[in-house]
């Protein structure tokens, strides 16, 4: 052997080592920092990153049912100091729709929708439109009103309370904005404890299309009612959406959509809840491995105090439980405050009560507190009475205000509103329709909100709400949230 040779291969011997050395130190490092080689699932995102700076896309989820007026609204809200924008509408298999919105503050219609629509929002009004979609329906499954607000994709949703029998069902319906597929599993909390529930991991939904999950036929013989459900995809994400129906003695009771809750968290709020009679039904959902008592406040027109009969709650780990609320509430607005020692989220069903009417119901769920602004994109609507209903969710006084516009650009109301610590107020809201409403908050100040729509003439009381969301947040880089079920 040359000496040159030995040399080399000296040098060879080195290198490897040295790569073989770091590679050692590299691994080291991440595990003193908190991570790991192999991991089974990473850290909840609460928001999905934004696909590309000044671009924004959310799913307004439709229902088809026959005889049903459907509509779906969407605004840009802003003024004639905004930056240029653009909002358009297509459908979720990509096929451009009939709204294009360049105008700042101007918003559009797009009237009898019998399919899902993808809202597509660039420049200033990614982080300045919303949309909604509100349907009403006098026969049929979906008799009644239906309403929410057009959300974004993400990787993570919670349904706290949803139907898994013959009187009360539930269907997840899972829209794939993206080209590339995605796939979910679906984790049930039920009233002892976690529901296996086979065929629920790994449920694929192609690229630009929409999927509906019975889940009575998933979650079939249980006796754990109620139920909860986290939604997580394991690739790719999703826009999610339920679909509630109700049958009293195998006839139509009422429909709704129900819209993913806030993540789970010691202090949650669940907003906008409608006033009259009727029941209401509060489910809390403990997807963490302890045990959780939970305090119950209702934030009333008059103050904080706590329902009676329903002031607390204690969940076993990884659970669902439920509490009568009618009696507490009174038959008044209001918003439900959740203070737990462990993290929880939830929420309210809420059914009508009118002489002479079928009844409906409406889903309400927990909601993240406003940042900046709140927005509906329907304010006023001819399918309903509006009621603007915003609670304090905080020990501190704070005052807020609003405007109603119409989708001409013209604001046809504006006022104040003075909230004391852990109150409720409310606006009726009767502008000409269509309309839409921007409620805006100091920073920091905890303020909850939603528009309630009931029909007070009738065959069918229909009842329905949209939580205020903040479109603002869509511009906002995630933030990591805790997830008690993760690793178990």
């Amino acid at each position: 052997m040359s000496r040159e040779f030995e040399i080399r291969l000296g040098r060879r011997t080195l290198g490897r080592r040295a790569v073989t050395l770091g590679g050692l130190v590299t691994a080291l490092l991440l595990i003193g920092g908190g991570g790991s080689l192999i991991r089974a699932e990473s850290a909840t995102v609460a928001a999905e990153a934004p696909p590309a700076v000044g671009r924004t896309t959310s799913v307004c989820t439709v229902a088809d049912a026959i005889g049903s007026r459907t509509a779906v609204h969407a605004v840009s809200v802003g003024d004639g100091q905004s930056k240029p924008g653009r909002l358009t509408a297509e459908s979720v298999a990509g096929k451009q729709g009939s709204l294009d919105i360049r105008d700042p503050g101007t918003g559009r219609t797009i009237q009898q929708r019998t399919s899902s629509v993808v809202l597509q929002a660039e420049g200033s009004m990614a982080v300045a439109s919303s949309g909604a979609v509100v349907g009403a329906a006098t026969s049929g499954d979906q008799a009644g009103l239906m309403a929410a607000p057009c959300v974004a994709p993400s990787t993570l949703h919670w349904f706290a309370g949803v139907g898994t029998g013959q009187a009360n069902q539930t269907e997840l319906i899972l829209t794939n904005p993206d080209q590339a597929q995605a796939e979910v599993d679906l984790r049930f909390y039920g009233r002892r404890g976690r529901v296996a529930v086979p065929g629920s991991p790994g449920i694929t939904v192609p690229g630009r299309s929409s999927r509906a999950v019975t889940l009575s036929s998933l979650v079939q013989g249980t006796s754990q009612s109620p139920i909860s459900v986290a939604v997580r995809a394991s690739a790719g994400r999703v826009a999610v959406v339920a679909k509630e129906l109700r049958r009293e003695k195998l006839a139509p009771d009422g429909a709704d959509y129900q819209l993913s809750a806030a993540p789970p968290g010691t202090s949650v709020v669940i907003p906008a809840v409608p006033d009259g009679g009727g029941g209401r039904r509060l489910v809390v959902a403990n997807p963490g491995a302890l045990r959780a008592s939970v305090t119950v406040q209702v934030l009333g027109l008059q103050g904080g105090y706590a329902p009676a009969g329903a002031d607390h709650l204690e969940l076993a780990p990884e659970s669902s439980a439920e509490v009568d609320l009618a009696e507490g509430l009174a038959g008044e607005y209001g918003a439900v405050r959740l203070t737990s020692d462990q993290p929880v989220t939830g929420a309210v069903v809420s059914s009508s009560q009118r002489g002479g009417a079928e009844s409906d119901i409406a889903v309400q769920s927990a909601a993240p507190a406003l940042v900046g602004s709140g927005v509906s994109a329907i304010a006023t609507t001819d399918l309903a009475e509006t009621n603007l209903v915003v609670s304090n969710g905080t020990d501190s006084d704070t005052r807020v205000s609003f405007d109603v516009r119409s989708y001409d650009g013209v604001i046809l109301r504006s006022d104040d509103i003075f909230l004391s610590a852990y109150t409720t107020a409310t606006r009726r809201l009767n502008s000409p329709a269509p309309s839409y409403v921007v409620v805006r908050v100091p920073a920091g100040s905890g303020v909850y909100g939603g528009v309630v729509l009931t029909q007070p003439e009738g065959g069918i009381a229909g009842l329905a709400t949209i939580p205020l969301v903040s479109p603002d947040i869509a511009g906002r880089a995630p933030y990591p949230i805790p997830d008690p079920g993760v690793g178990l």
